[in-house]
C-alpha cells in the first residue's frame, strides 16, 4: 500500500510495506510528524487501516505456521528414530560388507531427509517470530498515531 504525502512545494510517495519493514519507531515518529504538518493528514488514517488490515492477518498466520513447526516437529522425530534403528542395524555388520553398506546408505539418506526436516522448521520458527516481532512493532505504531 502507498501513501501520498503533499506539501506546497512538493510530494513524496511511500511503500507502507517497505517503510514499516524496517521496525523503527523513530522513523514512524519522523513520518507521522511530517504527515501531520502537511497537507494531507488523513494519510494517517490510511497507515493504521494498512497496520489493522496486518493485524487481522496475525492469527491465521500464527495458525498455519503453528501448524507447519508441530508437523514437521513430529516428522523429524520419526526421521531421528528411524536414523538410530539404521545406526544400530549398520553396527551390527562389519564395515564394508554387503549388510553394512545397504544399511550405511539409509543412514546417509535419513541424515539427509532430518538435514531437510529441520531447515524447514528452523524456516517456520524464523516466520513465526517475525510475525509476533511485527505485531508488537504494529501496535507500538498504533499507540504513537492515535
Amino acid at each position: 500500500m502507498e501513501i501520498r504525502i503533499k506539501w506546497y512545494n512538493g510530494s513524496m510517495i511511500i511503500d507502507l510495506e517497505k517503510f514499516l519493514s524496517c521496525r523503527s519507531i523513530t522513523k514512524v515518529k519522523k513520518l507521522v510528524n511530517i504527515i501531520r504538518d502537511s497537507h494531507t493528514p488523513e494519510c494517517e488514517g490510511q497507515i493504521r487501516r494498512f497496520i489493522e488490515q496486518e493485524l487481522e492477518q496475525y492469527e491465521p498466520r500464527q495458525k498455519e505456521a503453528s501448524r507447519y513447526i508441530a508437523g514437521y516437529t513430529e516428522k523429524a522425530k520419526f526421521c531421528e528414530k528411524q536414523l538410530d534403528n539404521c545406526i544400530s542395524s549398520r553396527d551390527r555388520f562389519k564395515r564394508k560388507s554387503d549388510g553394512w553398506e545397504h544399511y550405511n546408505s539409509h543412514v546417509k539418506a535419513f541424515r539427509d531427509e532430518l538435514k531437510e526436516m529441520k531447515a524447514a522448521l528452523r524456516s517456520y520458527q524464523r516466520k513465526s517470530d517475525n510475525e509476533k516481532k511485527n505485531r508488537d512493532f504494529y501496535m507500538k505504531v498504533l499507540e504513537i498515531i492515535t
